[in-house]
């Protein structure tokens, strides 16, 4: 069975490696498999990658709300999203790059609390960078992020809810979930 954490095996065991293909998404692909799992929320639009481009994020933007397809005519792979960004959306597509790495750890989450929670959440998770709000970078562009290391980005708050987007494993991010939900 894929899953996340086995999926640079499935792909350095996969036969078709790079091959050209001019098949029609609609009628000639098929999906494998699903990235995000829904065990944590709602996804962030935050993209992120590490210094070394060797390895993908699979929880980073785009890539965190992808599905894994194969052609059944060819066999080739190829992860397909949905693009919204501004205009209507956009189903788009990244072939398999077999020379990286794929990594399932860390994801990327938006999470909304209410201000009542904000220091409970602070002590719970140990988000020391929240008692500084203003400090807080915007997210824009694409980050680089240390895969070991937890991150927060673009906190906002209106009408009495926090919201800001937490990089981090996905254990984590459920746990966040929880309390998002509590």
């Amino acid at each position: 069975m894929l899953t996340l954490e086995n999926i640079n095996e499935f792909f350095a065991d996969y036969p078709i490696k790079d091959i050209d293909c001019n098949h029609n998404i609609l009628m000639d692909y098929e999906k494998i498999f699903k990235i995000y799992d829904g065990k944590f929320g709602y996804l962030s639009y935050l993209e992120f990658k590490s210094s070394d481009d060797s390895e993908i994020f699979l929880g980073s933007y785009p890539m965190n709300g992808a599905d894994l397809w194969k052609c059944k005519k060819c066999g080739k792979l190829k992860f397909f999203y949905t693009e919204t960004g501004g205009h209507f959306p956009q189903t788009l597509s990244v072939d398999v790059d077999f020379n990286k790495k794929y990594l399932s750890d860390p994801f990327a989450k938006s999470v909304s609390i209410k201000a009542e929670k904000y220091s409970d959440f602070i002590t719970i998770f140990g988000f020391s960078e929240l008692q500084n709000p203003e400090k807080i970078e915007k997210f824009n562009g694409i980050k680089v992020i240390d895969k070991s290391k937890s991150y927060i980005f673009g906190y906002h708050e209106f009408n009495g809810d926090i919201a800001f987007n937490v990089i981090a494993d996905k254990t984590t991010l459920r746990k966040i979930y929880d309390f998002e939900n509590s």
